[in-house]
């Protein structure tokens, strides 16, 4: 049983020397008798497609977005001139709205 595991592994990671993606986040999951070899997608979104969310809004923002109780924040600008700050969804980009500090 052991000889079959370490030579599922030697194939997979020759796979994944051949096939590029070891650049890419990848998961080899052993089931049974079964190697299955997942590429594993980005859980956020990168932090430039925040300013482009925000930009799209026509909103001035000010500084570099950071993660705050699992959304992303922007520090912006309101209608009115005063600073608020700006909330995205990490995982789908989406505007979540405004939020003024008084």
């Amino acid at each position: 049983m052991k000889l079959k595991q370490l030579i599922a592994g030697a194939i997979a990671a020759i796979a994944i020397g051949l096939t590029g993606a070891a650049e890419a986040k990848t998961v080899i999951v052993e089931k049974g008798n079964k190697t299955v070899i997942m590429k594993q997608e980005p859980r956020y979104i990168k932090r430039e497609r925040v300013f482009e969310v925000v930009r799209a809004r026509k909103i001035r923002y000010i500084g570099q977005p950071y993660m705050y109780r699992g959304y992303y924040v922007l520090r912006c600008y309101d209608r009115l001139g005063r600073i608020a700050y700006c909330r995205v969804n990490p995982r789908t980009g989406a505007f979540l709205g405004i939020s003024i500090r008084l």
